[in-house]
């Protein structure tokens, strides 16, 4: 969405800390009078940059409306074969194919790649759901290096969830890469 009046958005890269072109995708940095007045026992200055920015740790980038969009955290992003991808995006697209209840995309350390993308699902009850047919599906709607290369089959019961009910992603990968494995065995 638009940034709430009063308050100044940049998308920053994140490597470099220089503004990125209006479309790119980099870390947002926030600065306004809604913004926290900082950590405790951590003096301001360590909190923001030298224009008084908080970077969020969030990736995203503005649209030609000036919209805001969100695509997670920074450390979440799967960089694969030298593009960062957006497992937000990947799983509102997933998300849409019929027979899907829940899926989280992951990445998983890959020798040639970096990462590989990897989408973690869980089918809804009586779907018959395949590699294959959720490939397919995103690659109708995802540019072809965002397509998983992977897709993996769980039970819900085999999900570890956080408090606000998210699959919390760094065991999920873990059995990602543990599931992947048995199968290369």
């Amino acid at each position: 969405g638009k940034p709430v009046a009063g308050n100044t958005i940049k998308i920053m890269d994140p490597l470099s800390g220089e503004l990125v072109p209006m479309g790119e995708r980099g870390e947002i940095a926030v600065k306004g009078p809604t913004l926290m007045l900082g950590y405790i026992g951590i003096p301001l200055d360590e909190v923001l940059d030298q224009d008084g920015f908080f970077h969020t740790g969030d990736g995203g980038y503005f649209d030609e409306q000036g919209r805001l969009h969100w695509e997670g955290r920074l450390n979440d992003i799967i960089k694969t074969g030298g593009a960062n991808v957006s497992p937000v995006e990947i799983d509102t697209v997933i998300a849409q194919c019929p027979g899907v209840k829940i899926t989280k995309t992951v990445g998983v350390p890959d020798e040639l790649l970096g990462e590989l993308v990897v989408a973690c699902i869980v089918p809804q009850e009586g779907a018959e759901l395949t590699e294959d047919v959720v490939r397919i599906f995103a690659k109708e709607q995802l540019a072809s290096f965002k397509v998983p290369r992977r897709v993996l089959f769980f039970g819900e019961d085999e999900l570890q969830w956080t408090g606000s009910a998210k699959v919390k992603s760094s065991e999920l990968q873990a059995l990602a890469v543990k599931r992947l494995k048995e199968g290369a065995a």
